[in-house]
């Protein structure tokens, strides 16, 4: 079985492979351009020439039949904007949908044939406006898959570049493709592949590249085309992936965007993003990362805009191929959002009282191994002649608070000061979890003594490090508790 996402563009069509084996970039000879420094990737021309036989990518233009009645190009934004009008080929009336659901059907199966084996596909559709796009995807027929999943392009550029969704919900996504740029501000509600739903889309912008045609100008200074007529707009992506020999020259070209104004044109959909998100009552502030996605995002003056705005949140890596390793991440069999599935805290007995609190250590759905503590607890002695502390662990279930840095305090008077747990959480004590904390040498009344730093390692131990205020030593460093579930 190999697994493959497809990220069907515009301009190209982008299939991502899970293993970047060197006979992938064999599989589709003469259908996928030459395209170097991409690993596990392929690049197809988005064409489709529909006769008396169906010739697909790159080979359309080897035959020179770009240009032909039956030829189809554009793909994405006429499924995005479907229309009733088709073309009479051989025939028969051929639209946009029927023709893109030839051209993925026609990749699948030179796939298949090329690797011999069978196909898991994951299919991306756009987070914005997209349900009719999705809606046709669900239609498709791929004889070559054995089995197809759908998920939404932003929930895959995300679990991409590898964020966690559970606590970096709130994300703008910042796309480049030449055809205009786009930024969209999301907000996840990921509660892992089993109950997956694309983000909410708070704001969108979206605007052309220029006013002056930029992607014409450059297009004809790195091909050198002397014809009068509109050139391929694939042709575009080209430039886009740094291919070697074009005749532009680094100083040119910044001096064509410094005519352009492209950095005011992304900075404008940047405040129109934010202007709208503003609306739904989302600041800058909030927004955790800026993920980017598109060939243009590589200018330097794009990157730097973003950075003057969002500093060390933006992540870039790979714009053109971060969506489709995110589709694989999705579709995996380890899964990426391996995690906590159930909450645990410590339980704590007030000596006045006689009652029990519970001040959370892990929340639920935590991921690890934790680059950070969990939770953070000063404990207080509260006795002279206190040798021992006693900590008992417990999985907790419903509403609590979540951990922070807070206080068990024990004070002179004898009581527990804390955040207590809700009224409707259940707790139920894990088994041969009960570890006691030497106190030497003993303690005094109300004296700040430990720190207890919470935290998961790679092999989903809870584990705790001690360490006495006091004395100014380790009592543990990073003792496993348990396993975590």
């Amino acid at each position: 079985m190999a697994d493959l996402t497809i990220d069907l563009g515009n301009y190209n069509t982008i299939i991502t492979f899970r293993e970047p084996k060197a006979e992938i970039h064999g599989l589709l000879r003469g259908t996928a351009r030459e395209i170097q420094g991409f690993p596990g990737a392929l690049f197809v021309p988005s064409l489709i020439h529909v006769g008396e036989e169906v010739v697909v990518g790159e080979e359309v233009l080897r035959r020179d039949l770009y240009g032909a009645e039956g030829t189809f190009r554009d793909l994405k934004d006429h499924l995005l904007h479907p229309t009733p009008v088709g073309r009479m080929l051989g025939g028969q009336r051929v639209t946009h949908k029927m023709a893109g659901a030839t051209f993925l059907a026609a990749l699948t199966q030179k796939v298949k044939e090329g690797l011999g084996e069978s196909l898991h596909v994951v299919l991306l559709f756009p987070s914005a406006e997209g349900d009719a796009y999705r809606e046709w995807l669900r239609t498709l027929s791929l004889p070559a898959a054995s089995s197809v999943t759908l998920v939404d392009e932003d929930t895959a550029v995300a679990l991409g570049y590898g964020v966690n969704l559970f606590f970096d919900d709130l994300l703008m996504v910042f796309d480049f493709g030449f055809s205009s740029v786009r930024a969209r501000i999301l907000q996840f509600h990921w509660l892992g592949r089993d109950a997956y739903g694309p983000p909410v889309v708070k704001a969108a912008a979206s605007l052309p590249v220029g006013t002056a045609d930029l992607k014409q100008k450059i297009l004809r200074a790195l091909h050198a085309d002397a014809t009068e007529g509109p050139l391929p707009s694939f042709v575009w992506k080209k430039f886009s992936l740094h291919d070697e020999g074009e005749s532009l020259s680094h100083e040119k070209f910044q001096q064509m965007l410094e005519r352009e104004n492209l950095a005011a044109s992304v900075q404008r959909a940047i405040d129109m993003a934010l202007e709208e998100a503003r609306l739904e009552g989302v600041e800058k502030a909030q927004i955790r990362k800026v993920l980017l996605i598109g060939g243009g995002t590589r200018i330097p003056i794009v990157h730097l805009t973003l950075e003057e705005n969002f500093g060390d949140r933006v992540q870039g890596e790979l714009p053109e191929i971060a969506a489709g390793r995110g589709g694989i991440a999705f579709l995996s069999d380890s899964p990426i959002d391996d995690m906590v599935r159930q909450a645990y805290a410590i339980q704590m007995r007030d000596p006045i009282t006689g009652e029990y609190h519970y001040p959370a250590v892990v929340p639920r759905y935590t991921r690890y191994p934790t680059r950070s503590p969990t939770a953070r607890y000063i404990v207080n002695t509260f006795y002279d002649g206190q040798y021992e502390l006693q900590l008992r662990l417990f999985r907790t279930t419903g509403a609590g608070d979540a951990p922070g840095s807070r206080e068990i305090l024990f004070g002179e008077d004898g009581k527990i000061s804390f955040v207590g747990a809700s009224n409707q959480e259940a707790h139920e004590a894990v088994p041969d979890a009960v570890f006691t904390i030497p106190v030497d040498p003993p303690g005094r009344i109300g004296e700040r003594r430990f720190l207890l730093e919470f935290a998961i390692d790679n092999q989903k131990r809870l584990v705790v490090t001690v360490r006495d205020l006091r004395e100014e030593k380790v009592v543990w460093a990073e003792k496993p508790l348990t396993t975590l579930s």
